[in-house]
């Protein structure tokens, strides 16, 4: 996972379809971590919290999109 720094610089460079594409597959991943820490394969727990900073990120980038049109 790249870092914070490099993540945002990602995220802002991203357009409407790429940052909706993006938040889905986040939610999707986030579901997944959710289940494997159920069943105990979760190692790192920052991972949950990285995931749903990232999320944040992307919505704020859509909303800034449609603040644009």
């Amino acid at each position: 996972m790249p870092k914070a720094k490099e993540r945002r610089k990602q995220i802002a460079e991203f357009n409407v379809g790429e940052a909706h594409r993006e938040l889905k597959d986040l939610r999707m991943k986030l579901f997944n971590l959710r289940l494997q820490q159920q069943r105990g394969e979760v190692k790192n727990n920052r991972i949950f919290t990285q995931t749903r900073k990232d999320v944040a990120r992307v919505l704020h980038r859509i909303s800034q999109l449609e603040a644009e049109v």
